[in-house]
């Protein structure tokens, strides 16, 4: 998957700075052959220089995919909640809430709005920059895995981006804009006590900012806003004890007994 962000181009200015001053430096050496300082100058003037190119380079590039891409129409508002993430989607007047897995159309531009400290994110393709608004381009489809950095405060985290074909995307859309189905399990999920935290529209809304939507939960690929799949055993650790499995886990311990913790895991994963 091969990705572009229109805020990269607040580099452009950065990189022509160091084009100029690059310029300046090898200037400055030329002139001072017997300086000790002349070689390191050189090789710093060489390698700012060669950054700046490949900036403007991906800079133009990022311009072009956006004169050449349709629009999606889609806006999905991301926010950083604890130590996981809510995504928000909205196109046409109607929205929906998921967590953690970023899906996006291949081949159109989407509008990313991170209402969070800004971050730098790096995925295997391409370096993004998530704060405000910004457009995003997925040119073809595919799964990746952006590693995002904040020098301050300090954090490190990961965020999973599905590039989805247009047809695949739209079904996705309908199916996330559905509530879940209610079922004999529903009530467990209640009477289990994930409800004071954890929202699935359809059987338990009460608004909630500190946990995930769990709605579609069982589609999703990964627990926790980690890379822990999203399988039975796994899921069944996660909810008896997430602190073992992630340092800093903000989810209580939830020691059911084991038939009732196999009822409501098979319950999860039939959320699709």
């Amino acid at each position: 998957m091969q990705s572009s962000v229109s805020c990269r181009m607040r580099f452009a200015v950065a990189a022509i700075a160091a084009i100029a001053w690059s310029i300046v430096a090898l200037r400055w050496s030329i002139s001072r052959r017997g300086s000790p300082w002349r070689h390191r100058a050189v090789m710093v003037a060489i390698i700012a220089l060669a950054a700046a190119i490949l900036s403007i380079v991906s800079d133009w590039r990022s311009i072009q995919l956006r004169l050449r891409m349709p629009r999606s129409g889609v806006t999905i508002h991301i926010d950083e909640i604890g130590d996981w993430w809510r995504l928000t989607y909205e196109r046409d007047g109607m929205a929906f809430v998921t967590a953690n897995e970023l899906h996006v159309p291949a081949g159109t531009i989407v509008t990313l709005d991170c209402r969070s400290r800004p971050v730098g994110a790096w995925s295997a393709h391409d370096f993004l920059s998530l704060g405000g608004r910004s457009s995003f381009i997925a040119e073809t489809p595919g799964v990746d895995r952006a590693l995002l950095i904040r020098l301050f405060p300090p954090s490190r985290r990961h965020l999973r981006i599905v590039a989805d074909p247009a047809p695949d995307f739209e079904r996705w859309f309908a199916n996330e804009l559905r509530p879940a189905a209610t079922v004999a399990a529903s009530d467990l999920f209640v009477s289990s006590g994930c409800s004071y935290c954890h929202v699935i529209r359809g059987v338990a809304e009460d608004p909630s900012t500190i946990a995930p939507d769990l709605t579609h939960f069982g589609a999703r690929r990964t627990i926790g806003a980690m890379d822990m799949p999203n399988r039975r055993g796994f899921l069944s650790g996660w909810i008896v004890d997430s602190h073992a499995l992630k340092h800093g886990s903000e989810m209580p311990d939830n020691r059911l007994n084991p038939p009732v913790l196999h009822k409501l895991v098979s319950y999860l994963e039939t959320l699709r």
